[in-house]
Parts: structure tokens; C-alpha cells; sequence
């Protein structure tokens, strides 16, 4: 997509095709009215991002190990563009890197120095340090992953994520719009965790109303900061339950909650809830009124730190200290990787190190970490935005040598992952802003055509989405479900303010993460995306008349369904329904007789499971066998070469009775994704049932988030996941055994065609 249009176009044509989260631009072409900066700053930004890499994952020593790395990104970045000669640019880098690593060598490539001695003459008491990487752990939240050095210990942080939660009834605010307000702050590692509000509305049988928990638009601020979630509480509904809760790393501070709806005459009133600012309750104990069900953090009602009052509430995580090897593998003493910085310039640099238990052998070196230290610390982090040059250089730098040393999947997916590095920094320096910065970081990992990259920043993410649900139907964008009277289910999108709508989508589609049946469902469901409250012009055809209206955007239920039914249903001739996407696994446990001895069940998987995988042990006729689907790399050497090994898993579920004996089909799609897959992928792997509908979206995998500077945060898949045989599920998905595509007709008569293909597979003979 070239970029030498309007600049009003181009800003169209990503709100029309693209979530907030997920907008992304291409184009090697200069931006309209600007000119690209001269080559040689990016030559300069290049040489300094590989050698960054290197150092900063590969080279084992103490002072690498202190140092902060995203201020070095940032002020490197800074000191590096403007070098006007090789020979300036190789004493910058030599001053920059010398500091934390010196026996690492940084030479023009013509004039390679002498080996550096690595063994010092008394070893007494000297261990071997080197890196190992369990795929790789970039701060914060809790996960699989980790990286640490041979012989030295690390705190590890618990996984899940500690919360609070609080409920009231919701039969006095039926019907009515709802908000959640507190007050918050988070102290975290620069590339550690987050906090989040979170609201859900409880419906009759475990149905779940409106649900929302800033997955999207995460708390990462060190200061006071009010967050709100808006929402609306069903007409039924039972309960509204809502909290806070830290993922990863703390200190996490809550203070002043309120629970309001709106009345009559439209102005919000609270919900009395239970001590909503922490003053009840003794100092350094949890908070009364408040569940806190999360091992491995702790509670604490502080008044150290409070937004106002005297008090408010502190959630952090109690950390493990792991000490002992990753894995097997590591580097040997005298290993070193010599690489080709570009610029004219070259590094070689130790992977293995001697060390006691405070320091790392090295020779003396007339460059200071002391100097080094004090002047990174000149780069007040909180105070940055993506609006500064060196902090969109810093990222591009962070973020492009995560993925060039440990992003699994570069031998699936086809790119230039080099070219892309130019790209970026190209476009960082051309950027006018942090918002056209978004885009760039966006276009950088939609490149990986990972289903799980994405990219989110709170300043940038737009929540008001179109008043209608879209289907990809007969070559047509098509209403499937309409929320304003002005609209049909069977209406034909063909014009998004003045914007042709199909060539939207299919640029879009260009510059989004993920395979073509993903880009399809990201595209579709943000289509027209921006302000909650922002008019939208579409144009509709409707019975072969050209129509046009306006639209509200609106903050739509993630859990917004195209059909209306309840979680688990009796159809004809005895065979049930099962919505996996609600149902939960203590609701089906409770029918698990009715299910297993009907003559046919059908599960609807077009979405995300509700922790209800459980299903499948019922469906195992002997247990599960398959333990290497899932495979985190084990990396100890940069650019992904020789993968020492892989730490593989699986869920090894038992066969469980009663066992479901009917006939079984699920019913899947082009939304199914991650866990959904893993899901799908016992019933391809083990062929449990027959599959009706479309691929799986083609990513599995748990993500792997890091945070950057400038409040950017984006995720990745971070381990390799194949399907049950060992081939290929990334971009591949699970194929349906019986395809099934929707048709216009079936959508203006509001007929689940996909469903009733699952009924007919049902009643052919076994």
C-alpha cells in the first residue's frame, strides 16, 4: 500500500479496517511531504541494535547483567545516529558497550584485533556464567518462560495473577448502563507487569453478560491515575462482580473504588459496596470485604502510599528463587560469536565467562560502568514519549532483536527479517509522533504473522466499534447481526465513510499479524472501529438498493453473540448443544450423563473456550499420550542457530467416564485461536469427532508480553507449537473435516448453516 495519498485517507482507511490495538502501515515510500533521513543514521541505528542484542541476551557478564537496558536503548540510540564516520560511530560503540562488557571487541571488519585472553591466572573459587534461555523471560508476568545465567540465582514470579473481587446483586440496576472507577498505580520492572480493573455481569445458568477487563488498555502508569470500565448490566441479570488485579511484578496500589449507574434523568449514581477506599481493617492485613484468592501474592491495607484518605490497598507478588540450570546446555568457556555489525564494523563477544559469586572475570578497561551508569540514569523513563526520536529508536531496537533471537516460528513464516529491521528504524525517525510511532511498531509485528502480536498503548487505543457483528459472506462484507433498527441481518457493507469497504478490508488484511483467516476475522470485527460515541457513514445495499446511514460507535460485549442460545440444550431426537464458548465445566459436569448417553452431541467451538477443556477426557477412549505438542525453545546461542533443545509439554488429560459414546461433532472457525486450538487440536490429533466449519485461526502457544518504552506494550507467541502428530499448526490451524461457508441467503433468514450441517453430519449413519 503506498503511502503518497492523503493523509485524511490513509488515517480512514486504518480506522475502518483495523483495531486501535493492531493498526498497522507499510510502504517503503517516504511518507507524504516528508524526506527519509540520510542512510547513514541508519546504517549507525543498525550496527548498534545487533551489537545491542548480542550483548544484552547472549554476554554473560555482571555488568551486563545491572545494567538498564532499556535506558541503553534509548540514550544508545541517541548517541549512535549522528556519528558522521566509521571511525565515530566505532568509538561511541566502543563507549557505550566497553563499559559492560570488556572482553567483547568491536573492530572495523578489515582490522580484526588479537583474541582476548578469557582465563584468568587463579581460578580458585570461579565458576562458568552463561546465558541460558528457556524461550526467553522479558520481566513481569508470570509465565513458562525464563532466562537466566549458569550459576547465579533468579526470583521467579508466581504465574496467573493476584486479585481482588467484590459482588452485589444486580436485580435493582437491571437494564441500566453500569461503571467501574478506581484510582491506581503500578511500580514495575521497565519491562515487568501491569494491573488491571476488571467488571462482569453474571447472567441466570452461568451465562455471562457484559464482561470487560482492560486486557486491552492495561494500567502501567507510576503514577495516580483514574481508570473506568463502561458497560451495561442485562435485563436478567444476577450478579455484578467486579476488582483489580496485578499480572506479574509489583508493587501494585488501589484506592477509591466506585460501583455507579446511570438513572432517569441520566446521571450516575454509586452502588454502595464494601470498603471502596481500604480505611477499614488494621494496617499490613488484608482488606475487609474484599475476596483475595490468589496464591503467591500478598494483601496489604498500607497507608505508605494512598491517591486519598489515609489508606489504600497493596498488591505484590511473593517470589521463588530458582538457583539451579535450566537445562543441560550451555555455553564452554572460549566460545564466542563473530558477527558483522554492518557500517563497516564487527564485534566478537565471549558467550562464557569465569566468575565468583559477585563478578565476572574481566580485563581492566579504561572505559567507566560507573560513567556509563550515571548517565543512562539521565533518561527518566516515566517522563518519555513515544513522541521523542531516540525513545521510537529504542523500541524499534528492544523489540526487533526479541524477535530476531528467540521469535520461534521465522522458519514458517516468510520475511525479510533484516529488511524489516531498516524498515523500522526508517520509519521511527521519519515519525512525527507516538501515534504515527503506533503504526510503525505495529507494521514491525505484523511482519512476525503471529496471531498473537499485537500491539496497545493506552493513549492510542480506540474502543467504539460498529453497532453490528460482519461475516466474510459470497465474496461480500454481510451483517450478521444488527444492533441499530437502521441496519439488517442480510445488509451488505460496501462503504465505510466514502472508504470502499472491500478494499479496505483486503488492504487491511495486508497489515495484520496472523493467517489470512485470521487478518479476515480481525479485519471484520473492526471495521469502522474509533471514539465510543463517533458517527460512522455506511453504505448498504440492501435487495439490490444503494442505502445510506449513519451509525453510533459503541463499546460492544467481547462476549456479544450472533445466535441466541443457552450454554447446554436439548435438540431433536435427543442430541444436545453445547456452547464451549459459556458453557462452563460445572455446568457440563452436571449433564455429563445426559451428554455421554445421547446419541449425538455437538460442540460449538467458534470462540474461546470457558475452562471447560475437561470435555475432552470424556471423549478419550484411552488416556492422552501426546506430551510434546508444545515446545519452548532452549537458546544459548544468538540468531536462533543450533536450538540446544526444547522443553516440551502437553496436557496429558486421563480418559474420564462417563465417556461420551454418541456421535460427536464440533463446529469451529476462523475466531477459534490459542487455547481454542489446543482444544481443536486434541479432537483433529486423537479424531474424537468429525469437524465442521472453517480453519482455526492457526496460533497456538502461550504469548510471551514485554512492555517498552514510551507506554507501548506488545505480545508474541513465545514457544512452537505443532499439531499432535508433529506437523505444522502455525498458519495452519485445524481443518475442518466437513467445510461449510455461509451463504447470503442463510444469513438474511437468520439460519445457523454451520449448525445445521453439524445436524445432518449427526444423523448419517456411523
Amino acid at each position: 500500500m503506498s503511502w503518497n495519498r492523503p493523509k485524511t485517507m490513509r488515517r480512514l482507511l486504518l480506522c475502518a479496517a483495523l483495531p486501535a490495538a493492531l493498526a498497522f502501515y507499510a510502504g517503503q515510500e517516504p511518507r507524504a511531504g516528508q524526506e527519509p533521513r540520510a542512510g547513514r543514521e541508519v546504517e549507525n541505528l543498525r550496527a548498534f541494535a545487533k551489537l545491542y542484542g548480542y550483548v544484552r541476551f547472549f554476554h554473560p557478564s555482571e555488568e551486563a547483567s545491572a545494567i538498564d537496558w532499556d535506558r541503553l536503548a534509548i540514550y544508545g540510540a541517541g548517541r549512535v545516529k549522528g556519528a558522521n564516520s566509521r571511525e565515530e560511530l566505532l568509538g561511541t560503540l566502543r563507549e557505550l558497550f566497553r563499559p559492560i562488557a570488556p572482553t567483547a571487541r568491536i573492530y572495523t571488519t578489515a582490522h580484526e584485533p588479537p583474541p582476548v585472553t578469557l582465563m584468568p591466572r587463579d581460578t580458585a573459587g570461579l565458576d562458568l556464567v552463561a546465558w541460558q534461555h528457556l524461550g526467553v523471560h522479558l520481566g513481569g508476568q508470570g509465565s513458562i518462560y525464563r532466562s537466566k545465567r549458569l550459576n547465579r540465582a533468579i526470583e521467579v514470579t508466581p504465574r496467573a495473577f493476584g486479585t481482588i473481587t467484590q459482588a452485589v446483586q444486580a436485580a435493582p440496576h437491571r437494564g441500566k448502563p453500569v461503571r467501574l472507577r478506581a484510582f491506581a498505580r503500578v511500580d514495575v520492572p521497565a519491562s515487568g507487569g501491569q494491573a488491571q480493573l476488571w467488571l462482569r455481569v453474571d447472567r441466570p445458568g452461568g451465562q455471562r453478560g457484559f464482561f470487560d477487563n482492560m486486557r486491552d488498555r492495561p494500567i502501567t502508569s507510576g503514577e495516580w491515575g483514574a481508570y473506568e470500565i463502561d458497560g451495561t448490566i442485562a435485563d436478567d441479570a444476577e450478579r455484578v462482580a467486579f476488582g483489580g488485579f496485578l499480572v506479574g511484578r509489583g508493587p501494585l496500589f488501589l484506592d477509591d473504588f466506585e460501583l455507579l449507574t446511570r438513572n432517569e434523568a441520566g446521571e450516575w449514581q454509586s452502588i454502595e459496596i464494601g470498603n471502596p477506599g481500604f480505611e477499614e481493617g488494621e494496617e499490613g492485613e488484608p482488606p475487609s470485604q474484599w475476596f483475595t484468592p490468589s496464591p503467591g501474592y500478598r494483601y496489604e491495607v498500607t497507608s505508605s502510599d494512598r491517591y486519598r484518605g489515609d489508606r489504600a490497598l497493596l498488591i505484590d507478588s511473593e517470589h521463588l528463587v530458582v538457583s539451579l540450570p535450566l537445562f543441560a546446555a550451555h555455553p564452554e568457556l572460549g566460545e564466542v560469536i563473530q558477527r558483522e555489525l554492518g557500517a563497516g564494523l564487527s564485534c566478537r563477544i565471549p558467550l562464557a565467562l569465569l566468575g565468583d559469586s559477585a563478578s565476572t572475570w574481566g580485563p581492566t578497561t579504561e572505559y567507566s560502568v560507573e560513567a556509563l551508569t550515571a548517565r543512562l540514569e539521565t533518561v527518566h523513563l516515566r517522563e518519555l514519549s513515544a513522541d521523542e526520536e531516540d525513545v521510537r529508536l529504542g523500541d524499534v531496537v528492544i523489540a526487533w532483536n526479541v524477535f530476531q533471537h528467540f521469535y520461534p516460528y521465522f522458519d514458517v513464516v516468510r520475511v525479510d527479517w533484516d529488511a524489516e529491521l531498516t524498515r523500522a528504524l526508517q520509519d521511527a525517525l521519519d515519525d512525527s509522533g507516538g501515534e504515527d510511532f503506533f503504526l510503525t511498531l505495529g507494521r514491525l509485528v505484523a511482519s512476525l504473522q503471529d496471531g498473537h502480536g499485537n500491539v496497545s498503548h493506552p493513549d492510542y487505543s480506540q474502543q467504539g466499534r460498529l453497532p453490528l457483528l460482519l461475516d466474510w459472506v459470497e465474496d461480500e462484507i454481510v451483517v450478521t447481526k444488527p444492533l441499530v433498527e437502521t441496519i439488517r441481518r442480510g445488509d451488505v457493507v460496501v462503504g465505510v465513510d466514502g472508504v470502499d469497504a472491500t478494499r479496505a478490508l483486503a488492504e487491511a488484511e495486508e497489515y495484520i499479524s496472523g493467517s489470512p483467516q485470521w487478518k479476515r476475522v480481525k479485519a471484520l470485527r473492526a471495521l469502522g472501529s474509533g471514539e465510543i460515541g463517533g458517527l460512522v457513514g455506511l453504505t448498504i445495499l440492501r435487495a439490490g438498493e444503494e442505502l445510506h446511514v449513519e451509525v453510533e460507535r459503541q463499546q460492544l460485549d467481547p462476549a456479544l453473540s450472533e445466535f441466541e442460545r443457552a450454554d447446554i440444550e436439548a435438540l431433536d431426537d435427543g442430541v444436545f448443544y453445547v456452547d464451549l464458548d459459556k458453557a462452563e465445566m460445572s455446568e457440563i459436569s452436571a449433564r455429563i450423563q445426559e451428554l455421554a448417553s445421547a446419541p449425538g452431541v455437538i460442540f460449538d467451538l467458534r470462540g474461546y473456550p470457558n475452562g471447560n477443556h475437561e470435555v475432552i477426557s470424556h471423549l478419550l477412549a484411552s488416556p492422552d499420550t501426546s506430551g510434546a505438542w508444545m515446545r519452548v525453545p532452549q537458546i544459548i546461542y544468538p540468531d536462533r542457530a543450533n536450538i540446544a533443545g526444547y522443553q516440551n509439554h502437553g496436557w496429558r488429560l486421563p480418559a474420564r467416564k462417563p465417556h461420551i459414546g454418541g456421535k460427536v461433532v464440533f463446529i469451529t472457525d476462523g475466531r477459534a485461536i490459542s487455547y481454542a486450538e489446543s482444544f481443536m487440536g486434541f479432537i483433529e490429533g486423537y479424531g474424537l469427532a468429525e469437524i465442521v466449519g472453517q480453519p482455526t485461526a492457526g496460533t497456538n502457544g502461550n504469548a510471551n508480553p514485554m512492555a517498552l518504552p514510551g507506554g507501548f506494550r506488545v505480545t508474541w507467541t513465545g514457544m512452537k507449537v505443532v499439531k499432535h502428530d508433529g506437523s505444522q499448526h502455525h498458519l495452519v490451524g485445524i481443518q475442518p473435516t466437513v467445510p461449510v461457508r455461509r451463504t447470503l441467503q442463510g444469513v438474511i433468514d437468520g439460519r445457523d448453516e454451520l449448525l445445521e450441517k453439524a445436524l445432518e453430519v449427526i444423523g448419517e449413519p456411523h
